[in-house]
């Protein structure tokens, strides 16, 4: 889950998503811009503890042109604990991880695109190509992805967004 402010800090909290049983809180300041093309950077640095204890420092970049999007998370995590076997046996080494989209917007209530996972870590050097459609009611989003669609080791991924926004007091 996030939280932006209306000042544009900018703050996210995960579980499971650096590694298993793995808590992580990002922090950073979102700069936007443009006119045809608009446009949003967040850089981020973010601490975890759990299964992966480290820093990580990180991006989430959005641009929309018409019906068209670009959006990319990307980060770089280093593990902070002593380095052993231990730590590349759990997949808790340093690593590099980026979730890139491009896709267009159909409808008010459709879009489709293609999406992209890459990993780097010590023994993995993993690039997942995909396509994804999604529905968008409101406030609320429902994204499907296919990674792999070609290969055995394919996999779905079915998501629920819902976006809340709270007016402050004036």
């Amino acid at each position: 889950c996030y939280i932006q402010t209306a000042n544009n800090w900018y703050a996210e909290l995960r579980y499971n998503y650096e590694n298993e049983k793995t808590f992580t809180f990002y922090g950073g300041k979102t700069f936007s811009g443009g006119n045809d093309m608009e446009y949003t950077i967040t850089p981020m640095t973010g601490f975890s503890t759990g299964r992966f204890t480290g820093v990580s420092f990180a991006a989430n970049i959005d641009a929309e042109w018409k019906n068209f999007y670009f959006s990319s998370q990307t980060q770089y995590s280093v593990n902070v604990k002593k380095k052993d076997s231990s730590a590349i046996k759990n997949n808790s080494g340093n690593f590099f991880f980026s979730w890139s989209e491009l896709g267009y917007n159909v409808s008010d209530n459709f879009y489709t695109g293609l999406a992209t996972q890459y990993t780097l870590q010590t023994g993995l050097n993993e690039f997942k190509p995909g396509f994804m459609a999604g529905l968008h009611f409101n406030k609320i989003q429902l994204p499907f992805y296919i990674f792999s669609p070609f290969q055995r080791d394919r996999y779905f991924i079915l998501g629920l967004i819902y976006e809340y926004s709270h007016a402050g007091k004036k």
